[in-house]
């Protein structure tokens, strides 16, 4: 698998295979909860098919899609993959509503949306990759292939926002790295009203505009277009506080905040989000559910550093090797700094902020896990790979396998993990 487009049949397979194993599990076991099948009413073999894709949060895409936000605890979610799904649901989609109902064509919709995005995303993080890897092919094919087996396979695959945000996140790393920040600064602020996170990625411009030029005299240049930038990647965002705010206030006791913003409300109020909030007893479980993820987030970071530490805890100020000699080539190249470093931060908020056993889905646009976990198994099965290193890649592969497999038939029996 060498040229993009087997990147993209090689996630064309992974996908019918992980609906086709997520339809054939929920045939056969049907759903332990059936909140889903009541909602829609189901009868027809499609109606049923399609029931698959709607699980956990797709309850909440499904219903902002079709009445909009009735609810205040609905604005946890953003409305960029509901208003994808409504708009080809009553557009290219429209002719089947009258065969499968109104519900069921913009179920399929957003699997529509999910799915085309999961295939593109894959190609996105291949051409990523030979962006920021110039000199180092494989690495990009390998860890394309690593997002095609991610882990949380069905999440993918379904209504959930990890598709769509990877392939927003990812091309707009591509035009990042490329130096197009005004075409990486659109896209993300796209990516904003997808997910809220992607208002991090205004730290790359900083990153290359401010402290890279820490000391030169473009640095006030770059402090300009930098806080541009910001502005227009924060856009999305804004729009959607902004719309919650004029639906809900006054009377709402966050009206009334410096910055009334209803996000951060809602996750708090409604789904106990914050700092060490997660950090309970019962909670044990879920943060071992996370420990793969966590590890390879933490070994993947330790590799990148380590080659100089000084370098890297200096943001690039100072090293402790031969600049003449510094890597262009393969996982430790000082062109994916930026993107450790987001790595890094994300590591931490996580694990501080969330809910813990959610980093498996919210990592799904982390372009270096997906590195890390390439360069383990290239240098686990690759000639040359120590017993170690090919105890390592066989440990993580089977995790991404077995932990995609197992998660896409409790997912289409409505169990957790979610």
């Amino acid at each position: 698998m060498k040229t993009l487009r087997d990147v993209y049949a090689f996630a064309i397979a992974s996908r019918f295979i992980t609906i086709g194993i997520g339809i054939l599990s929920y045939l056969t076991t049907g759903p332990y909860d059936s909140s889903a099948d009541i909602q829609l009413g189901s009868s027809s073999l499609i109606q049923r098919c399609l029931n698959v894709f709607l699980r956990w949060d797709a309850l909440y895409f499904l219903h902002i899609a079709g009445h909009g936000y009735v609810y205040e605890q609905e604005h946890a979610f953003f409305p960029g993959l509901p208003l994808a799904a409504r708009y080809l649901a009553q557009t290219v989609l429209s002719p089947i509503q009258e065969h499968i109902g109104e519900q069921h064509t913009l179920l399929l919709a957003g699997a529509i949306i999910t799915n085309v995005s999961f295939v593109l995303a894959a190609g996105s993080l291949y051409r990523l990759t030979r962006s920021v890897f110039p000199g180092h092919p494989h690495l990009a094919t390998v860890s394309a292939m690593a997002f095609c087996l991610s882990p949380p396979a069905m999440f993918m695959s379904s209504m959930y926002t990890e598709s769509p945000f990877a392939l927003l996140s990812f091309t707009g790393m591509l035009w990042y790295s490329q130096k197009h920040y005004l075409a990486a600064a659109l896209v993300w602020g796209v990516a904003t009203t997808v997910r809220s996170n992607a208002i991090i990625y205004a730290g790359f411009f900083i990153y290359d505009l401010v402290v890279r030029r820490f000391g030169k005299c473009t640095m006030i240049t770059g402090m300009i277009r930098a806080a541009l930038y910001t502005i227009i990647t924060f856009s999305g965002f804004a729009a959607v506080q902004y719309y919650g705010y004029k639906g809900h206030c006054p009377g709402r006791p966050w009206c009334d905040q410096m910055v009334p913003m209803i996000y951060s409300f809602v996750q708090k109020e409604y789904w106990n989000n914050g700092f060490l909030e997660y950090y309970e007893v019962k909670q044990i479980p879920n943060f071992f559910l996370a420990l793969p993820i966590v590890s390879l987030t933490v070994g993947g970071l330790w590799k990148y550093a380590q080659y100089d530490w000084v370098w890297f805890w200096t943001i690039g100020f100072s090293s402790s090797k031969d600049v003449k000699h510094e890597p262009t080539m393969g996982y430790t190249s000082r062109s994916a700094a930026p993107f450790m470093y987001l790595w890094g931060v994300l590591l931490v908020y996580t694990a501080t902020c969330m809910h813990i056993q959610v980093i498996i889905r919210f990592f799904t646009s982390m372009a270096p896990l997906y590195w890390f976990t390439a360069q383990l198994w290239m240098d686990g099965f690759g000639p040359h790979g120590k017993v170690t290193q090919r105890r390592i890649a066989n440990g993580v592969l089977s995790y991404y396998v077995l932990y995609g497999l197992v998660g896409i038939v409790l997912f289409a029996a409505f169990l957790p993990p979610a």
